[in-house]
């Protein structure tokens, strides 16, 4: 996916005060651009024709009123965007599970950045060959997600039980068949294949 130098981003909030404090926070982050904002999803149908984007942040409030849709459904020209929720009420796990990830606007503005800056990472390295579908076995994946939580080779050995060697081993092997070789790629790798969620890593 090429994107451009920011990251455009509509919001759809139906809370005037939540939606300017979202607005507000991304601005802080130089990767960010408010492309509209809109109160409910109606609204937003009508009037984005002409405004391109690469994020939408809605209320998953909202998604209730479409309960026969997935979150994915609702959005079916844009399959490309990243989708995020707005929360700070209840909302079912079965709805968040549509989300690409889930902001929080309790946690501070740096963390819902970084969530929302990984996830956007975990779309552009999806359309690339990075993070193709590879054939890890079951022990390895659970090496890359001991890799993807900043654990050590000492302490990879020690919570699974094998030797510092194996751990090494496991890693070279990860890391040829997926071809990443950075922890940070790793991370987003296992991010993206549902090994691991973004709030594990906080």
């Amino acid at each position: 996916m090429n994107r451009p130098n920011k990251n455009r981003v509509i919001i759809i909030e139906p809370s005037p005060v939540v939606r300017q404090g979202m607005k507000k926070m991304l601005e802080e982050n130089a990767e960010f651009t408010i492309n509209g904002m809109y109160c409910d999803f109606q609204s937003f149908q009508n009037k984005t024709k002409d405004k391109p984007f690469d994020i939408i942040l809605i209320n998953p409030v909202l998604i209730h009123f479409h309960k026969q849709f997935a979150v994915r459904e609702l959005f079916p020209d844009y399959t490309q965007i990243v989708v995020a929720a707005i929360l700070y009420g209840y909302a079912d796990s079965e709805t968040l599970a549509g989300f690409d990830c889930v902001l929080n606007i309790y946690d501070d503005s740096h963390k819902m950045q970084k969530k929302l800056q990984r996830t956007v990472q975990a779309f552009a390295n999806r359309d690339g060959n990075s993070t193709d579908s590879v054939d890890l076995s079951d022990r390895e994946k659970e090496i890359l997600v001991s890799v993807a939580k900043g654990l050590t080779n000492k302490e990879i050995a020690g919570a699974h039980c094998i030797s510092v060697h194996t751990v090494i081993s496991h890693r070279k092997n990860i890391t040829k068949k997926t071809g990443i070789k950075t922890i940070s790629g790793l991370t987003i790798y296992a991010v993206f294949n549902n090994l691991i969620s973004q709030d594990d890593l906080e």
